[in-house]
């Protein structure tokens, strides 16, 4: 009964653990590439905020988009998590990124 006990407490820790990591976009911001790096990042210089949060050039990560190519010139929408590491350039944790028209 005790080993029944410990192995259901675990698995409802696990799993409340997970859930709580689902990462959600909170945020976003539209801007311009400025610079690509190996097809996998990319410096962006924001054009649009919400509330103005961020500014200038950030470090996107453009591997949450495998399916699109992007390059210098792009326009793009990114969707961040919401915390901003304010470095030089500014970093974000990418959650996602798309072509914008």
């Amino acid at each position: 009964m005790k080993k029944a006990f410990s192995l259901l407490f675990t698995v409802l820790i696990c799993c409340s653990l997970l859930f709580m990591c689902k990462s959600e976009v909170k945020a976003t911001f539209v801007g311009v590439i400025e610079e690509v790096i190996n097809d996998r990042a990319a410096f962006v210089y924001v054009t649009e905020a919400e509330n103005d949060a961020v500014y200038g050039i950030i470090y996107v990560n453009l591997a949450k988009n495998p399916d699109e190519t992007f390059k210098v010139g792009d326009k793009v929408k990114v969707g961040y998590g919401g915390t901003v590491q304010y470095t030089a350039p500014m970093v974000i944790t990418t959650l996602t990124v798309e072509l914008v028209e």
